[in-house]
Parts: C-alpha cells; structure tokens; sequence
C-alpha cells in the first residue's frame, strides 16, 4: 500500500516542483502555460524536457563572454542611431518605414547600416556551391566558417579538400561547428582538418553533465567570410541533402545570398564574437577588416540574433516589418511556430486589407514541427491570410518581403526557437530590385504549392486535431 502510494505521488511532486521552477523563474504568461501544459500531459517526461531545454537560470552568466573587449558593432551602432536622428545619410526622402527598421535594429541588434554592398540571391544549394567553391579556391589570406550543420559526405568532403589545401598553401582558416548539428561528424573527418592546420571550434558540444542548461541553446548560422571581402549567409547547410542528392527528401528548395562590401565586415565580427566565445582567443588584426573599394550601392544590416542579447531582436525585426507594412507580406519559412503576437501581427495585417501571403512546407522533413504548425493555420486562416504549402520537395528557405521595398533572407525561421534560443544571422535589404527578385522566386514557388482551403482544413478529423495539439505543446522545444 505504501508502495502504491508512493509511486501515485512521484507524478504529483515532480508536478508540482515543475510548475514552482517555472513560475519562479518569470516567464512571460503564454512560455509558462506552455511548459505547465507539458507538465499536466507528461508529470515525468516533461520534467525531464524541462531540465534538458527549459531550464535557463545559467543565461546572463553563460553569454556574459559572449563578446569580443572593445566590439566594433555597439559603437558603430550608436554612431548611426544618432546619424538617423540628427542628418540622415542613408534614407531618402519618404522612407519612414524603412528607417523605422535600421533605427530599431541599430538599438536592439548592434546591426550596423552599409552602402557599399553587391548582394547576390543564390536559389537551391547548386547555386551557392557553385559560388562558394570559386570563392574558397580565390582566399588568399583567411577563410571564417560557421555551420550548424556540416556533414561528411559528398560535398562536405569536397569542402574539406579545398579547405586543407588553401591552408597549406598558407590561408588561415577557422571552422566553427554546432555540437548538436554537427555531432555526426567523423573523427577522422576532424583530425585531417586539424593535421592541415585548420583551428576548429565546437559551440556547446554535447558534453555531460555541461549539456544540461545549454542543449537547447544552438548556433544555427550558416555563415563563411572569405578574405574579409566576401561573404554568404542563409538557409543552406553542408549536405549532400541541400544539393537535392538524398533520395530521402528529394528535391530541396532554399536561399541563400552571397554579399561583397562593408555588410562582410559586420559578418567577420559576428564569427570573430562566436570564435571569442568558444575559444577565449581575441582576434583583432586589420588584416580581417580590409580596405573596400566603393562598388555598388544596395543599404544591407547584417543582424546577428540570439539568446546573449537581452532583447529578442530577432522577433522585434519581424513583427515591426509586419507592422509597417502597407500592400502586401510574402513571408516562406520551413518551420511556422509562432506566438501569440506574431499571430496578431500577421491576422492584424490581413484584416487591414493587406495582403498576407505565407509559404509552409507541405513534405516535412520534420513531423512534429509540422504537425504544430497546423495547428495555427484555422485562426490565420478566418482572418484572410492565405497558407499554402509546398509540394515539390523540402521547403527550406527562409525569407520576408514586405511591399517590394525590403527584405529579409537569412538563417532565421518564423518560429520561437529562431526568436528566442538560437543563434541565427540574417540580411535586411533596403532594395527595390531585390524584393522583386524574391518575390518573383516566391510566386514561382506558389506554381508548385497547394493552397489550404479554410473549410476542408476546419474540417479536418478530431485525431488529426489532437495529434496537432499534442505537438503544439512542445513548442517551446522546436
């Protein structure tokens, strides 16, 4: 009977201490009924989630090195926020909206404004691995690289090879891989690297017990900064997957952007912060931040989000470019996890007459993320946005353009994870030619996507519902 007993209240206490840790530690409302859903639905299981990814007492002290001594971003930030308000040199005459935005990430993201910028948008990963093989075979002095993910496998080693002759031919080259991402990579794999020369770096690698209180913290850039001049961020991963090779997910559709000019710079500072972070070694040569010769004039911030800066810069950028919007939204993005005021951002714009457009997978490449996505879409939908969902293959690109005016392209997922816990970097683009160039991408993407009708969806049965409901409350985790 004891025994009986006890086992009844193991749930009831690890319950009870769950909802205490959680309402102790201040969350905003809708994160704390979140986690005390998870609690209700699984007393033990959730604990241990908990523990594993929700547990952040440790966040001030664990970003508090986050930063090199003496950044350049903050200062330079301040410099153009005062700019801004005094004489603008960056925006025209009508761009309210726009400096709105640089004002805003010059505050809560240290995202420096650049004029002197040639961007290019790289669609599906044969286009960005064509380029980024030239440009790795044209370094000269050094080679930065960042992945969340970098496999072993075909186009993987392909970049191995190059990189280990660049430095032995001299070019210093640095890789900074995720420890969860990457954690397939080979021993072997690592070691030739290393043997070449090549300093490699793991971001919270999967080491217990220190991946309790830091497991759900992930580095998800994708970045590379070639001689300080050149550079690319976006969707794209190293995988033979992102090439449309494994026959798993077939077809694989992303975006990624090439960048030459001043916006590098705010890149090379964000690896160098990342290599300071892990390693402790302050790197602060002249020779990472090159003289540029004027070139083409595209207005590019470069914002750097994550979990170490105490405002969510990242959900901040989103929701004020939703809110100035005017004409039109043309958001695509994999995994669609919002909040509640992400939510209202996008329903608000849909009822005001504007039009709301949002691209979702519609072949998962993860079902869970997937199903917690349906899950939003009967609310969206009653308030005339539109949803479809892509049908060729895996959907991967994460991109919003708002108006034909400007852009994001980047790293970043319309979801919490993205907002709040993942390190991320994504481009602000202040161009005409671009936006229309995207969006010209995305009703291409709309040609092999199925719309969600709002009736059959509301329609869909009670246990297609309640496995979305059951996913729904593991957003905090995806």
């Amino acid at each position: 009977m004891i025994c009986f007993i006890l086992i009844a209240l193991v749930p009831l206490l690890g319950l009870l201490a769950a909802q205490l840790v959680v309402i102790l530690e201040s969350r905003n409302p809708e994160k704390t009924a979140s986690w005390l859903a998870i609690f209700a639905t699984w007393p033990i299981f959730g604990w241990i989630l908990y523990i594993l990814f929700g547990c952040s007492p440790r966040k001030a002290k664990l970003f508090r090195l986050k930063h090199l001594p003496g950044s350049r971003l903050p200062q330079l930030s301040i410099r153009q926020k005062e700019e801004l308000s005094s004489e603008d040199i960056f925006f025209q005459e009508g761009s309210t909206a726009s400096k709105r935005l640089a004002r805003l990430l010059l505050q809560s993201g240290f995202a420096p404004l650049s004029r002197n910028n040639r961007v290019t948008v790289l669609t599906n990963g044969e286009e960005k691995f064509n380029a980024l093989l030239r440009d790795l075979e044209s370094a000269q002095d050094h080679i930065h690289m960042e992945y969340y993910i970098f496999r072993a496998d075909q186009i993987g080693k392909e970049i191995q090879a190059l990189l280990i002759r660049k430095s032995r031919s001299g070019a210093k080259v640095r890789m900074v891989f995720d420890g969860l991402g990457s954690r397939h990579l080979p021993k072997v794999f690592l070691q030739d690297l290393t043997e070449a020369g090549i300093e490699i770096g793991w971001f919270f690698p999967l080491h217990f017990p220190q991946l309790i209180g830091t497991l759900n913290y992930r580095n998800h850039r994708k970045l590379v900064v070639i001689d300080g001049k050149t550079g690319y961020l976006g969707g794209i991963n190293v995988g033979d997957e992102y090439l449309s090779r494994d026959p798993k997910y077939g077809f694989w559709r992303d975006t990624h952007l090439r960048l030459e000019g001043e916006s590098v710079q705010t890149m090379q500072e964000t690896f160098l912060n990342d290599w300071y972070f892990i390693t402790q070694e302050e790197i602060t040569e002249e020779r990472y931040y090159p003289r540029l010769e004027p070139g083409r004039e595209t207005l590019t911030q470069v914002i750097a989000g994550g979990p170490d800066s105490k405002p969510e810069s990242m959900k901040e950028l989103f929701f004020t470019i939703l809110a100035t919007a005017q004409k039109e939204i043309l958001l695509t993005t994999p995994y669609f996890i919002p909040d509640e005021s992400m939510i209202m951002a996008l329903k608000s714009a849909a009822l005001s007459g504007i039009t709301v457009k949002v691209l979702v997978q519609g072949k998962p490449d993860h079902k869970i993320s997937y199903l917690a996505s349906s899950s939003y879409y009967e609310d969206l939908l009653s308030a005339g946005v539109e949803i479809y969902q892509y049908q060729k293959g895996i959907l991967h690109s994460k991109v919003l353009t708002v108006d034909e005016q400007i852009c994001i392209v980047g790293s970043a997922n319309f979801d919490i994870r993205s907002f709040q816990l993942d390190f991320e970097l994504s481009a602000m683009l202040y161009s005409s030619e671009l936006a229309v160039k995207l969006n010209r991408n995305f009703k291409q993407d709309l040609t092999d996507s199925l719309q969600i009708d709002r009736e059959e969806h509301a329609n869909r049965s009670l246990w297609q519902k309640m496995k979305e409901a059951n996913a729904r409350l593991l957003s905090p985790l995806l």
